[in-house]
């Protein structure tokens, strides 16, 4: 029996890999909600045009009881102001979390960030606690919400940071080993795209929360 996934940022640095992950399994059926297509094209692969402001538009067919990721995300440089970044990076995943719901999803799956917290001082951070702290209160089936560290990967767009953490990640890595330094060395988007689909093929109910080191670690909890 094929598992139907439902993907919000299929065309982002994790959710890229994702896909290409997900598409590479004949038993999975994919479907992405999104502005833009993603870049790769399977027979098991579905679009559906969607802004995350308004209902999905499900009039050709709609997934089943699926497995839901959402790997939605951006910067308040992209975005242009923090108001536009709190929309995307709370009010749009909140909207996703709704609508997979309304689905009947067995189970919901969100990147966060390491280091999320409500009552962070760093705006970033408190967005994605804020986030978390929204999920947990929806009461859904099965809930896992993932905390990486910086994102290493090839985006289209630069960002500086990202190309600075990975030459130091190279040069550190011995240090990563190091208990408390391994918790926040920097995460390749491909590693956490697999433990995000290996955490799904179980997705234990209740509420989880995978840190960096299980990530890195590829620790099932």
């Amino acid at each position: 029996m094929k598992t139907n996934y439902l993907l919000a940022g299929a065309t982002g640095l994790v959710g890229t890999e994702i896909v290409k992950q997900l598409v590479a399994n004949a038993e999975a059926e994919v479907w992405c909600l999104g502005r833009r297509p993603p870049e790769v094209s399977a027979a098991n692969l579905h679009f559906v045009e969607h802004d995350f402001k308004s209902e999905v538009d499900w009039s050709r067919q709609k997934p089943v009881s699926p497995v839901a990721i959402c790997t939605l995300g951006t910067t308040i440089k992209k975005a242009g102001s923090q108001s536009a970044f709190r929309e995307v990076d709370f009010d749009f995943v909140v909207n996703f979390a709704t609508e997979a719901l309304a689905l009947g999803a067995r189970s919901l799956h969100v990147v966060t960030a390491h280091g999320a917290s409500a009552s962070s001082a760093i705006f970033y951070n408190r967005v994605k606690g804020d986030l978390e702290a929204k999920l947990l209160s929806m009461r859904l089936p099965s809930l896992h919400i993932y905390r990486p560290s910086l994102l290493l990967g090839s985006r289209k767009e630069h960002r500086a940071g990202e190309n600075i953490a990975s030459v130091v990640t190279s040069v550190l890595s011995p240090l990563f080993k190091i208990p408390g330094l391994s918790s926040i060395q920097p995460t390749p988007a491909d590693r956490l795209a697999a433990y995000i689909i290996k955490t799904s093929a179980s997705a234990a109910t209740g509420n989880h929360v995978h840190t960096n080191l299980q990530i890195m670690q590829g620790s099932i909890t």
